[in-house]
């Protein structure tokens, strides 16, 4: 026992030593796969210079929405930042700085959008029409199964209630619906809607009907995009 106890203390140092290169080599195929500081399973806009596009990441991917295709990105060594890449597609970040490459084309200085991701989220999510208003904050969304989602009191409130399908009231498009303890009725107007907070236009004036509540704001209709993802 002794002489193994002896042998494993000899080897310590030498470990320590021998493995130098192998720790060095290990640390730089760890800077080739850096983590990527962003937050997983979140919807993702990008504006290049004018060209947009929808990213969701997940662990060692990126699924991305390009106006004519949707794709999966897998991570990819990188000399510096983190790149994701399939095919002739290629996405690059490092910190502020980004870049998307399609086949020979490049979009430079790809920015985050922010204030685009609720919209753009609804959109991959297959909802049809969605709406915002401000004191208290709240939103409601139309689903393509008719299922409306309305949100109020900055979240603290939170209802889904089977639509009766639209119907129309002159130039008023409507959905309304009951559950066993709410009823909501939504009207849109194509009519341009300034937000009261953002001061962001929309075509659309919405007016929810939440029981006996009356909530006024803006909305706009939402295509889907040409393949939903995961």
């Amino acid at each position: 026992m002794k002489q193994v106890y002896y042998a494993v203390l000899l080897c310590i140092p030498l470990a320590a030593c021998g493995g130098t290169d192998a720790r060095q080599a290990a640390s730089k195929a760890g800077a080739a796969y850096q983590s990527e500081a962003l937050p997983l399973a979140t919807t993702l806009v990008y504006d290049c210079n004018g060209f947009d596009f929808i990213a969701r990441l997940g662990p060692g991917e990126m699924a991305v929405w390009l106006p004519d295709q949707y794709v999966v990105l897998s991570q990819v060594r990188s000399a510096s930042g983190t790149t994701y890449e399939e095919g002739d597609i290629t996405f690059w970040r490092d910190g502020e700085n980004a870049m998307l490459t399609i086949a020979d084309a490049q979009y430079l200085n790809c920015q985050l959008q922010p204030q685009r991701v609720p919209w753009e989220d609804a959109r991959r999510r297959g909802v049809a029409f969605r709406a915002i208003g401000n004191e208290p904050g709240w939103y409601i969304e139309v689903r393509s199964n008719h299922d409306m989602l309305f949100v109020s009191d900055f979240g603290m409130q939170r209802v889904v209630i089977p639509s009766q399908g639209e119907e129309r009231a002159g130039d008023v498009r409507v959905f309304q619906g009951n559950s066993d303890v709410h009823t909501l009725r939504l009207e849109i107007l194509e009519q341009r809607c300034a937000d009261t907070m953002s001061g962001e236009v929309f075509p659309n004036n919405a007016v929810v009907t939440f029981d006996s509540i009356r909530y006024q704001g803006c909305g706009q209709f939402l295509d889907y995009p040409w393949q939903e993802g995961p």
